[in-house]
């Protein structure tokens, strides 16, 4: 058993040494589709990160007047308390917002040198008792005289949703257009080195050697051709990750991303094991093909 493995394996290295430069391009290759997959993956899986937090927060936020008196603001707020739907309204100045934000955020953006004076307005923080009445409420706030603007995140959840699906559709298409070519190059590239050893063939399969026998060589190759691309893909998928993480981290700080390394280490952990497993596929394809056209 031990003694078939290393003859296996010995056989794998010889070949992926001949054809070093068609090696190559399979594992670079393999390296692209998994890179592009993965970036894919993770931009879906960061999306629904955001729809999951917004969705948790059934809250709307009403903008009014900065000129607003605080004894209109209390007007104000009873009657946005007495909407239908309504579950509490809570009442925020712009200086209790500016003090907010700069504790907040304070250590991450260098406030005093983006804005001098305070650019946010008064707030009223409208909490509704179910989602679906979020639109309802919004649409009676808005109508509202004083009131400036309306935000909620169902407007935003709605609109990552769509772009979720276009992602999902738009993203799996690709990645099989790109699996599909690189499977073909797999193919061909371990084709090429059962054709080179066409003669080795014959004579194995004249002493007795079985198909299983003499496509395991090849198999291991494709093994080897997956494993070094999911490797590369690892590689330069958790580096261009990490800085793109670093960078979104220091100029939107408050957008809950995936950050996770569990997370993070399963998708990488899928890189590999997808690589593996294109590069087993087009070997047992290929020469599958190749032993079944010299019956």
């Amino acid at each position: 058993m031990f003694s078939n493995l290393e003859f296996f394996l010995i056989e794998a290295l010889r070949s992926f040494r001949r054809g070093a430069l068609m090696s190559f391009v399979a594992v670079g290759t393999i390296s692209v589709a998994l890179v592009i997959f993965g970036l894919f993956l993770l931009l879906v899986m960061n999306l629904g990160n955001m729809v999951g937090t917004l969705s948790s927060k059934m809250d709307i936020a009403a903008y009014v007047e900065k000129d607003l008196s605080l004894e209109s603001a209390g007007a104000l707020q009873i009657t946005l308390s007495k909407m239908p739907g309504v579950e509490k309204v809570e009442f925020i100045s712009r200086t209790e917002a500016w003090r907010k934000f700069k504790q907040e955020f304070g250590t991450k953006l260098d406030l005093n040198e983006l804005m001098v004076n305070n650019p946010l307005p008064h707030t009223f923080n409208i909490q509704v008792r179910t989602p679906e009445q979020l639109s309802q409420v919004a649409k009676q706030v808005s109508d509202l005289e004083v009131i400036d603007e309306v935000r909620y995140s169902g407007k935003f959840i709605g609109q990552i949703k769509n772009l979720i699906d276009a992602v999902r559709i738009g993203g799996a298409a690709l990645v099989i257009l790109i699996s599909f070519a690189t499977l073909l190059i797999v193919v061909n590239t371990v084709r090429l080195t059962v054709l080179a050893r066409e003669t080795d063939i014959s004579i194995m399969k004249l002493v007795g050697a079985t198909d299983t026998f003499v496509k395991w060589p090849f198999i291991i190759e494709g093994v080897i051709l997956g494993v070094l691309g999911g490797l590369a893909s690892f590689i330069v998928l958790k580096l261009s990750y990490d800085a793109i993480l670093l960078r979104i981290s220091m100029a939107l700080p408050f957008l809950p991303l995936i950050n996770d390394q569990r997370v993070l280490a399963v998708v990488y952990l899928a890189m590999i094991f997808g690589g593996t497993g294109l590069g087993m596929l087009g070997a047992y394809i290929s020469v599958s093909r190749v032993l079944k056209a010299e019956v």
